[in-house]
C-alpha cells in the first residue's frame, strides 16, 4: 500500500514511545514494539504481550518497521522544491527571463 507523506506523518505522530513497527489497518493504526526476547502492541493506553508466541510471529510478519517511515519523511523534506527554473533544466536549454518570471509566479516567489 503506498501512503501520502501527510498519512507517514500521522503514523509517526501517533506512535508511542517505544514504538518499532506498525500495521496500517482499515480503522486504525497498531504499534508493535520488538524487545530481545518478546513483542508487544499498543492498546492505546500500555503495552501488552501477545497471548501465544505464533501469534507474536504471525503479527511481526505483517508490520513494517517504523524507521522507514520516519526516513521517507526525513528525505520528502530535504527534497528541492524547484525555487530556481534554472538548477532543473539541460545547460543547453536557453531559459528567457519570460520562462524564469513565469516558474517564479508558479512558485508564489515573485
Amino acid at each position: 500500500m503506498n501512503l501520502t507523506i501527510e498519512q507517514m506523518r500521522e503514523i509517526v505522530g501517533g506512535a508511542p514511545e517505544g514504538a518499532t513497527e506498525y500495521r496500517n489497518l482499515s480503522c486504525t493504526t497498531r504499534y508493535v514494539r520488538v524487545g530481545e526476547k518478546f513483542a508487544e502492541w499498543w492498546d492505546g493506553e500500555k503495552w501488552c504481550r501477545f497471548t501465544a508466541p505464533f501469534t507474536d510471529e504471525n503479527n511481526l510478519l505483517r508490520c513494517k518497521p517504523l524507521k522507514d517511515l520516519i526516513a521517507a519523511i526525513a528525505d520528502h523534506d530535504r527534497t528541492d522544491h524547484v525555487t530556481d527554473i534554472r538548477n532543473h533544466i539541460s545547460p543547453n536549454t536557453r531559459v528567457s527571463e519570460a520562462h524564469v518570471n513565469e516558474a517564479y509566479k508558479l512558485n508564489r516567489l515573485g
